[in-house]
């Protein structure tokens, strides 16, 4: 008796319609699922949740301690281009606002979406508190840039988000 009246439901056009629906949502669900665990999204770098906390944390630190604060100012072009070399110039003042003598620059570039691209360079000294070096991305798109500066004892950073176009 109830498969009788199973098999009359299973005729109804309104049910397999609706079962083809509630089907199809399981069978796409589970594709993304899947799809998500073997091809995990491209992270900035590796370690990006101890960076983003350090950075952070350095902001703070930065805020409280503002007297003792440097200034850094990143100079780029307005338009990048595609494996066009521009010169990168990073400007550095200590807490009183004299141009910083010496220390050792690094530029870390990142691909927002390709973490396999993603380098570093080193900007030498060109002028008192200013640091230099020439750079061309090698592909389209936005850029996170991170400049630290290390003096022995401190460091400082700043960052810069740019677009390279064609």
């Amino acid at each position: 008796m109830l498969s009788e009246t199973l098999k009359e439901d299973l005729r109804n056009p309104w049910l397999r319609v609706i079962l083809l629906i509630i089907g199809t949502t399981v069978v796409v669900n589970v594709a993304f699922i899947t799809y998500a665990f073997m091809v995990p999204p491209n992270l900035v770098v590796k370690d990006y949740y101890e960076r983003g906390k350090n950075y952070f944390h350095d902001e703070n630190v930065r805020k409280e301690g503002l007297p003792t604060a440097w200034r850094l100012q990143l100079m780029l072009p307005d338009k990048l281009k595609l494996d066009t070399p521009e010169t990168c110039r990073l400007y550095v003042m200590d807490h009183n606002g004299n141009p910083v003598q010496s220390g050792k620059v690094v530029l870390s570039a990142y691909h927002v979406s390709r973490a396999s691209d993603d380098f570093k360079i080193q900007l030498k000294q060109s002028d008192i508190g200013t640091f230099t070096a020439p750079i061309a991305f090698p592909f389209l798109g936005n850029w996170d840039l991170i400049a630290r500066i290390d003096t022995g004892e401190e460091h400082f950073d700043t960052a810069k988000r740019i677009f390279v176009g064609k």
